[in-house]
């Protein structure tokens, strides 16, 4: 059978390696890394230091052409998510995207190629990739990696970016396999033979745009490079482009932040497209320097216990406003925080109704000084129009009409209701009795209110609104100041403590509100979509087809459990650190939350990670309890003496370890019974969820490129011939 994509052929792994190079084995693929070269190693020594803040000299040496271990577990996950992706472009409509004509995948930052190599080796149904980089040794690279691997390259004409006679596309519904019986069929494909990398020399941005170009505006026309001559008479030399053709998939994977591709990203993407963006510029995104987060994503992170997945979120609501500015909104499939970087997988749509509800999405962090308590309130709120001036007057009516017709209702039925005499003197008695017993019944309401003030909050539920459907046409105002509970709620909460918090501050510690953001707050992860990658990944893990399969089926996993309307997250040691206490056993948190009405989870970037929709006031609350419970076992655990025979009592708690004053006092009714349901650590489930990096695990230096390397060769050069005319 002819050479297609998807085949998972793994001859390259046993190949000879050419001499001079160091061969690397990722999976199906295999790419061979030139010598450092050592005239790149002042340029590279003069960092200061990386993202981790490791000396520059402790790293090793400069690669000719940039390659990471560590992103493995990035490479897999884009593989099968892709392979997914291409299955249910399949089984779309049209109108949505759907295409039978196979995949057009970009890699815009393509580095060695060794993910375009994978891509094409393990995705079903690509027509072409496109890996490009600016950096001319890795675009030789990739060609190299292109032919060891045995993979076809093509290279743009003059009238298209592919040539057809390369692509045979499958014009049935199934296709039978070779050598075996006709009733017996493989999955749906759409590419019978065919397909190629296309490796292309040019910037990331300038490849986009071009892609992005109107065709109807010169119609028989494209852009070529003209190479100049100094003769008049010798005719230039052509050099067609890629350009004029919308993509399936645009994968973004660069050095430090992709705010800067995302523009031409959404311009060159087809309708429902993939896009898949990383940043590893972890620290900026997790709050360490806000000037800069403010500079490339236009939002002031705060840094928290919960940074990582404010991260995510961060880099979301970016990407967001990004899209809206092309008419274009985003559906998360699958946003990760994965050691240094953070990886985000959605769809691309164009609709403006849906773009004017996207402020419905981003919401604003508020978030203690002092305490761990925070809380995420949407930046704008959605309202159903006003109704008309006749809608109202209709609705009047009938509400005039209902009323009426009860009130005839009641009366009918008094009438019937004579005394023993058969008078009918009760008959204009009975509405007076009638309004009193109202009278009387709304008095024991609002004393039944006001007694259970508290347990109405206890029984409020932190959650973000869910998103508007642009169906009911709604309006968008903006949000009001009431960010923080009830008055009622905080002064219920602390009533014991003697005083309530103070308006604007936190009702847990009464310290003052931070307030950062803006961040995606609408869900991060899509159930249906998750649940198809969980069953690919582990089909593909069993037949040995992953490198990390442990790592990412325990990631997918989590994140398909995480709560989808809560944003964020508590560290359980934090908040028992606040209130100076032992961490309580996490299936015994979970469990008395969940007696309390309220959902928990996990959260992939955080082994001791807690989502709940539990409000901050009622989760110290409990930790307060559990703190009484400890103090009353470590009373009672009184020891004798050895050379008295008195019991002696534990050591007052020093100034270190002194209970705090806090606005909220125990919640008597939690309890802190251990039930295995509540347990979802991964020894007690059977199924690893954290699976522990290896050694050496993290960011490598930025490659420094062909043009830095000439640099360093020239500076070079001229301090040997400065100290030789000395």
């Amino acid at each position: 059978m002819a050479v297609r994509s998807g085949e998972f052929n793994y001859d390259v792994v046993t190949r000879e390696c050419p001499a001079g190079f160091t061969k690397i084995t990722e999976g199906t693929t295999a790419v061979l890394e030139p010598p450092p070269k050592a005239s790149a190693l002042p340029a590279a020594s003069a960092a200061p230091s990386n993202l981790d803040g490791e000396e520059a000299d402790d790293q090793p040496m400069e690669q000719a052409v940039f390659y990471n271990p560590a992103q493995v577990v990035n490479r897999d996950l884009s593989v099968s998510a892709i392979e997914l992706f291409s299955r249910l472009r399949l089984t779309e409509p049209r109108r949505r995207g759907g295409t039978k004509e196979g995949l057009t995948i970009l890699e815009a930052l393509s580095a060695t190629g060794l993910r375009a190599i994978r891509y094409y080796k393990e995705v079903s149904n690509v027509r072409y990739i496109i890996a490009n980089d600016m950096d001319a040794d890795a675009v030789d690279c990739i060609v190299r990696n292109c032919a060891y691997n045995g993979v076809p390259v093509q290279y743009p004409t003059l009238t298209e970016n592919m040539p057809a006679a390369a692509i045979e596309l499958y014009a049935g519904e199934t296709e039978a396999d070779e050598g075996e019986s006709k009733t017996r069929t493989s999955p749906k494909v759409a590419v019978r033979a065919g397909g190629a990398i296309l490796p292309n020399l040019d910037d990331a941005n300038d490849l986009m745009f071009r892609l992005a170009m109107n065709s109807s505006l010169h119609p028989g026309k494209r852009v070529c490079l003209v190479d100049a001559t100094a003769e008049n008479s010798a005719a230039p030399s052509l050099r067609p482009l890629l350009q004029q053709e919308l993509m399936d998939v645009v994968d973004l994977d660069p050095y430090g932040s992709a705010s800067p591709f995302l523009d031409g990203a959404f311009r060159c993407i087809k309708e429902g497209g993939l896009m898949l963006v990383t940043s590893t510029d972890s620290a900026i995104l997790c709050g360490n320097f806000a000037d800069t987060a403010h500079a490339k994503y236009s939002s002031i992170p705060y840094k928290a216990p919960h940074c990582h997945e404010a991260a995510v979120r961060t880099l979301l609501a970016c990407i967001e406003r990004v899209a809206n500015k092309h008419k274009k909104y985003i559906v998360p499939l699958l946003s990760l925080h994965i050691d240094f970087y953070v990886r985000c997988f959605f769809r691309v749509y164009t609709q403006p109704a849906e773009v004017k509800l996207s402020a419905c999405k981003l919401g604003y962090q508020l978030q203690c000084s002092s305490c761990c308590a925070f809380w995420v309130r949407p930046m704008a709120t959605a309202r159903r129009p006003r109704p008309s001036r006749q809608e109202r007057r209709r609705h009047k009516r009938e509400a005039n009409d209902r009323q009426r017709r009860a009130h005839e209702g009641r009366v009918d039925g008094d009438a019937g209701q004579r005394s023993e005499d058969g008078t009918a003197e009760s008959v204009a008695v009975v509405p007076h009795e009638h309004h009193h017993q109202q009278q009387g019944a709304k008095r024991m309401r609002d004393d039944s209110d006001e007694a259970m003030v508290l347990d109405v909050e206890r029984t409020r539920k932190e959650v973000y609104p869910a998103s508007p459907s642009r169906q009911t046409n709604p309006k968008i105002t903006p949000l009001t100041l009431q960010l923080m509970p009830s008055a009622a709620s905080a002064t219920a909460c602390s009533a014991s403590a003697g005083s309530a918090a103070a308006a604007n501050a936190c009702p847990v510690c009464g310290s003052c509100i931070v307030l950062s953001g803006p961040l995606y707050a609408a869900p991060t992860q899509n159930r249906e979509f998750l649940q198809q990658l969980l069953v690919l990944l582990e089909e593909r893990a069993s037949e040995g087809r992953l490198n990390a399969a442990a790592r990412i089926t325990g990631l997918v996993r989590i994140a398909l459990e995480e709560l989808p309307d809560c944003p964020l997250f508590y560290l359980l040691p934090d908040v028992a650190s606040y209130v100076r206490v032992r961490c309580p056993p996490t299936p015994c948190m979970v469990g008395a939350l969940a007696r309390l009405g309220y959902r928990c989870s996990q959260v992939h970037c955080a082994a001791a990670g807690l989502k709940t929709d539990c409000p901050p006031e009622v989760l110290f609350r409990v930790m307060l309890r559990w703190k009484e419970m400890q103090d009353a076992l470590d009373r009672v655990g009184e020891v004798p003496v050895e050379d008295g025979g008195e019991k002696s009592k534990k050591e007052p708690p020093a100034a270190s370890t002194a209970p705090r004053s806090l606005l909220v006092t125990p919640l008597a009714e939690a309890d802190f019974t251990y039930d295995k349901t509540h347990d979802f650590r991964g020894r007690v489930i059977g199924v690893a969820k954290f699976v522990p990096n290896a050694p050496g695990w993290g960011p490598r230096r930025r490659h420094q490129g062909a043009a830095a390397v000439r640099e360093a060769e020239e500076r070079d050069n001229d301090m040997d011939g400065g100290s030789g005319e000395a």
